[in-house]
C-alpha cells in the first residue's frame, strides 16, 4: 500500500519561514542584541515574580501550579510581542545553522550575547524587586522554596527537566510565530508555558531571577550560590537540545530541511 502524505499548510507555511527568520535574529548588530536580551530577561522575571506571587497566594490549593504557570507566561508573551531576543527561544537558531543560512560562529556569538544580556536583565529586575520590598507576605517564602528544590535536583534530572521544558517553550514561540494578530499569539504561548511551569521543569532564564530572588530572600551560602551556577549551566545545556529538537523535528516532518537543502 502506498504511504499517503497529509500536509498542514499552516504548520508547513511555518517550518518554511522559520530558518530565514531565526537566522535574520541573529545577524542583528551585537549592540541591538545585547539591549533586546536585556529586556527579554527583565520580562521574563517579571514573569517569574508573577509566578511566586500566585504561589504566595494559592499555597494551600490545589490549583497553585496551574495558576503559577499561566501567570509566567505574561514574561513570554510580553518578549513575543515587542521582539525582545530570548535565549532559550533562541536555540532554535540550530536550525537555519543546520540549513547553512547562519554560520555557526555568528551562532555561538549570538548565544553569548543573549545569554549574557538576559542574566543583567533578570539579575536586575530581582535587586529592584527585593529593594521595592516585593519579598514579604510570603513571596520571599515560595522564591526561598522554590529555588531549595531546584538545588536539591541532581544534575541528570535538571538536564532531562530542561530539555522538556525547552521543548514547550520553543514550542510557545514556534506558533507565536505562526499567530497573525495578538490574540492568537497570547493564546498560543499560554498554554505550553502553563504546563512547564505546572510540571516544575526547568528553564535557564527563568532560573536567572528565581535564583537571585530566593537568595535575596535568604542569603545563600557559597554552596548554595554555587549550586545555582551548576543549575544555570545544566539548564542551558538542556534547553540548548530542547530547542533544537523542536525546531529540527518540526522542519524535517514539514520537509523545510530537505526543501533548504
Amino acid at each position: 500500500m502506498a504511504e499517503q502524505s497529509f500536509e498542514d499548510p499552516v504548520g508547513k507555511a511555518i517550518a518554511q519561514a522559520a530558518s530565514s527568520t531565526l537566522a535574520t535574529k541573529a545577524q542583528q548588530a551585537v549592540s541591538r542584541l545585547m539591549i533586546l536580551a536585556i529586556f527579554a530577561g527583565a520580562f521574563i522575571a517579571m514573569g517569574s515574580i508573577a509566578a511566586l506571587v500566585s504561589q504566595a497566594a494559592m499555597a494551600d490549593t490545589g490549583l497553585v501550579n496551574i495558576a503559577s504557570g499561566a501567570a509566567f507566561s505574561v514574561g513570554l508573551i510580553m518578549v513575543m510581542i515587542v521582539g525582545a531576543e530570548l535565549f532559550t527561544g533562541n536555540t532554535m537558531q540550530v536550525l537555519p545553522a543546520i540549513t547553512g543560512d547562519l554560520g555557526f560562529g555568528r551562532l555561538a556569538k549570538a548565544w553569548a550575547v543573549v545569554w549574557t544580556g538576559n542574566l543583567i536583565g533578570s539579575g536586575m529586575i530581582a535587586l529592584l524587586f527585593a529593594a521595592a520590598g516585593g519579598l514579604t507576605d510570603g513571596v520571599g517564602d515560595a522564591a526561598i522554596a522554590l529555588v531549595q528544590s531546584k538545588l536539591a535536583k541532581p544534575a541528570a534530572s535538571v538536564f532531562s527537566s530542561a530539555i522538556l521544558a525547552n521543548i514547550l517553550v520553543c514550542l510557545a514561540v514556534w506558533m507565536a510565530m505562526g499567530a497573525q494578530t495578538i490574540p492568537a499569539k497570547i493564546l498560543a504561548i499560554v498554554g505550553p508555558v502553563t504546563v512547564f511551569v505546572a510540571a516544575g521543569l526547568e528553564h535557564s532564564v527563568a532560573n536567572m531571577s528565581i535564583l537571585p530572588l530566593g537568595w535575596l530572600a535568604e542569603a545563600g551560602s557559597a554552596v548554595a550560590i554555587a549550586g545555582g551556577v551548576a543549575n544555570l549551566a545544566i539548564s542551558t545545556a538542556g534547553n540548548i537540545v530542547g530547542g533544537a529538537i523542536l525546531a529540527l523535528g518540526l522542519a524535517y516532518g514539514h520537509d523545510a530541511l530537505s526543501e533548504a537543502g
